[in-house]
């Protein structure tokens, strides 16, 4: 699973249940490169059954409007005037909080509640924590009641660049409360992996793909189940890519990432970053082109999968 601040969370994709903290993430791209926008205002999130259509909770101005507050299921505000810690902007990189445990259970006093995890992407956290105030200091606390098995939308309020106009961005995600699944008899499946990269260019910094197959076997199990099943199984997913030398002088293996977290997609699929251009700091590799091997490391339910070596050039 994802973790923010060492807090294990479920992306908004992977099928999360009503008790789950949901990770609602945003990317943001511009010109086709990854980019923070100047300033996000708040994060409303609204029940999807009740607003098939925007204008039933945007004004004239295409922004949340006010007589709808009170409608929304829960909302992730910012501090003031939508500045944290007196930067222009969103002044994420000085965030302190953190998401709510049974030691920490009150995260967001005086920060916004929205992260960000990288250039360009952020995220807030669904886990029953109020809200806080909106841009220029209108304080709207709102209880978290976005816990039935439904489909919500959740609405971004950002400035994309200096200067331009609050505009909202709106996404569809949905809770579930089929996450809890029972069977009569022991599960038998079987898993396939696949690296979808077969050359990776040296100076580059690429996102390796590697496809999860999963077959549920059991033939009393109706086809509907499996499908469920087989899109919550694979958890705690890590990666290791290892340098194949043939050279006698060298060490045959070399690893130059060792046990990553890597990002499980709601299809399986992992991805994990590679930075080719880190491989120089690796002692004994004999070059950086070359064979190379990557394995990944996961959990379905109770069984520790290690797959194959999977190999790829760098050249």
């Amino acid at each position: 699973m994802p973790l923010i601040n060492t807090i294990e969370v479920v992306d908004r994709n992977n099928r999360p249940s009503v008790n789950s903290r949901v990770m609602l993430k945003t990317i943001f791209v511009n010109d086709g490169e990854f980019q923070d926008p100047y300033q996000i205002s708040s994060v409303h999130v609204f029940k999807r059954a009740r607003n098939l259509s925007p204008s039933n909770i945007l004004n004239d101005d295409g922004l949340v409007a006010s007589s709808q507050q009170a409608t929304a299921s829960m909302l992730f505000g910012v501090v003031e005037d939508g500045v944290v810690a007196g930067n222009d902007g969103f002044g994420e990189t000085k965030y302190t909080g953190h998401i709510a445990s049974n030691a920490r259970p009150n995260p967001c006093s005086g920060v916004s509640g929205i992260y960000k995890l990288s250039k360009g992407e952020f995220a807030c956290v669904l886990d029953g924590v109020v809200g806080g105030a909106l841009s220029g200091g209108s304080e709207v606390t709102i209880q978290n009641t976005a816990s039935g098995a439904t489909r919500y939308i959740d609405v971004w309020t950002v400035k994309l660049v200096q200067g331009s106009a609050w505009k909202t961005i709106i996404n569809p995600f949905s809770l579930f409360d089929d996450s809890f699944l029972t069977i009569t008899e022991r599960l038998l499946f079987r898993t396939k992996n696949k690296l979808y990269n077969k050359q990776v260019i040296l100076g580059s910094k690429a996102d390796l793909k590697i496809g999860t197959e999963i077959t549920v076997e059991n033939r009393n199990i109706d086809e509907s189940f499996k499908n469920v099943l087989k899109q919550t199984l694979v958890t705690s997913a890590t990666l290791t890519v290892t340098k194949i030398n043939e050279d006698s002088n060298l060490a045959s293996r070399v690893e130059v990432v060792t046990n990553k977290v890597v990002e499980v997609l709601s299809d399986n699929t992992m991805v994990y970053s590679l930075d080719t251009l880190a491989f120089s700091t690796v002692t004994g590799l004999g070059g950086a082109t070359g064979t190379y091997a990557a394995q990944v490391t996961y959990y379905v339910l109770h069984e520790k999968i290690v797959s194959p070596f999977m190999y790829f050039i760098v050249k």
